[in-house]
């Protein structure tokens, strides 16, 4: 069976961080969130993945080359020279996904416990020519409303749907399944979007399906959002936690906090850790460091006397002693000679970014 990653999007949310990493290889507990992504794919019986690149294709190669094993899926490369969307990216890579049946596609700033084989199962008794997975509606997110049989009548309120119909309003998770009859349903010669161009479409004309998941669902795809799913991750139980991702850094109970621990990351035996805190591999957190509800990415230091609360301090970078910090982004200025995006003023030769 074939599947394909999107991961070709230049992050915008997720901004300043993604100006050096790609959105699908910043990690989340210690492991890339395509990496997840593919191992749980591969967990469900697809044997191939297709992932699209255009923003720093070479570190999504070099992450996922990285943590290839037995686990994941054989891995295709399909390069944009320009962003083409959700649905112009599975038209390009459409010679690639066809000739295996269903077809699975899931974003990469995702990461959830959703049973991917019983959503194909249920794509394919539905008999629709695509299934998108929902999950409990949130505010932020627009809403998907469906009939009592599951049937998508609107998708963020087109085309309108005749009240009495509405059986329920979710959110769509970014998981969908296809058959090949909906690829040749994309346009072509111009960027367009699945739900835009295809869905609607589909939804207009009856043969829309849809899946609800209940459980967990968490998308990471602004600064704020990556701080509090990871936080979240880290407020499951290990067992809840290993349904998300089998693959993850190591999570232990130390005195009043509970700390995810990659290879090689080391604190100070005075430092003061507490509520939930992810230290990334090979980070360093120095003397009477204070630290509360924060992410510590890989191979980032914390000086001594700083004093950080749900923060997130990103990949490689030093934070100079008696730094104070809260709800904030802290990330390398990747181009010191260039005016830092808006919201995000340097100091201390950093990136601050606000979280609120």
């Amino acid at each position: 069976m074939n599947a394909m990653l999107l991961a070709a999007g230049t992050g915008q949310r997720m901004l300043p961080l993604t100006e050096a990493l790609p959105k699908a290889a910043i990690p989340v507990l210690g492991r890339p969130m395509a990496v997840q992504i593919l191992r749980k794919l591969g967990a469900a019986g697809i044997t191939d993945v297709v992932v699209n690149l255009h923003h720093l294709p070479d570190v999504v190669r070099e992450v996922i080359a990285k943590h290839d094993g037995p686990a994941l899926p054989r891995v295709r490369y399909s390069m944009e020279e320009a962003i083409r969307g959700t649905a112009g990216a599975l038209r390009l890579a459409a010679s690639r996904l066809r000739g295996s049946g269903t077809i699975v596609v899931t974003n990469s700033d995702f990461l959830t416990d959703v049973d991917v084989r019983a959503a194909i199962e249920a794509h394919r008794a539905g008999g629709f020519p695509a299934t998108v997975v929902l999950t409990t509606w949130r505010p932020g997110y627009a809403a998907v409303e469906v009939d009592r049989n599951g049937r998508v009548l609107s998708l963020a309120g087109e085309p309108e749907a005749d009240p009495a119909l509405v059986s329920g309003r979710f959110l769509f998770t970014g998981l969908h399944c296809m058959e090949e009859e909906v690829l040749d349903r994309i346009p072509e010669g111009f960027p367009s979007g699945i739900v835009t161009h295809v869905y609607r479409d589909l939804a207009r004309e009856g043969r829309l399906g849809s899946w609800v998941h209940e459980g967990f669902w968490w998308e990471f795809g602004s600064p704020r959002l990556y701080l509090d799913g990871s936080l979240a991750l880290l407020r499951l139980d290990g067992r809840a936690r290993i349904a998300v991702s089998e693959e993850h850094d190591a999570v232990l109970d130390i005195g009043p906090a509970r700390i995810s621990v990659g290879a090689g990351a080391r604190w100070h035996d005075s430092a003061r850790i507490r509520g939930h805190v992810a230290l990334g591999l090979a980070s360093r957190v120095e003397k009477r460091v204070g630290i509360e509800d924060s992410v510590v990415m890989p191979e980032a230091w914390v000086g001594p006397d700083c004093l950080l609360r749900r923060c997130v301090v990103g990949q490689g970078i030093e934070v100079p002693a008696g730094f104070r910090a809260e709800n904030v982004l802290l990330c390398a200025n990747p181009d010191p000679d260039r005016e830092p995006a808006a919201g995000s003023p340097r100091l201390n030769g950093l990136l601050v970014h606000s979280l609120r």
